[in-house]
């Protein structure tokens, strides 16, 4: 797998799993949110659900570019990072059901996991490095 590729593929494997998150709080809304322990958070896992769809675009659009600018796709890990960091504070507060946790922390670990492959990927474009005398 090329350079080029591993953070095309960490991208879109990225995108696939926001885009299956995103549909589902589309969904499942109604059912999801008592089951979460917030029964009046419906709307708010609607908006997730579109926000999760729209930014699965955004990796899709990206992972397709000619190029992939180690820019944004840096702002891609960051963003991963902010939404395993959210998670800390969301289940630490108790404002959800035990399974509610659970699947928060659940979805914070692929996150994370996207977060470090993109990493990898962005890193593999730099090329090896190299150690020189000089640097010692």
């Amino acid at each position: 797998m090329t350079n080029d590729a591993f953070l095309r593929a960490a991208l879109r494997g990225n995108a696939a799993f926001s885009t299956l998150s995103g549909l589902a709080a589309l969904v499942f809304a109604g059912p999801l949110a008592p089951w979460l322990g917030v029964p009046d958070a419906a709307p708010w896992l609607r908006a997730l659900g579109v926000g999760l769809v729209a930014f699965a675009a955004g990796l899709v659009w990206l992972a397709s570019r000619e190029e992939v600018p180690s820019g944004t796709a840096w702002g891609v890990v960051a963003a991963d990072l902010g939404w395993v960091l959210g998670t800390v504070p969301l289940v630490a507060a108790d404002l959800l059901s035990r399974p509610g946790d659970w699947l928060a922390v659940g979805i914070a670990d692929f996150v994370l996991l996207f977060a470090v492959l993109q990493a990898v990927g962005i890193r593999r474009l730099a090329g090896p490095r190299r150690v020189t005398a000089d640097a010692m």
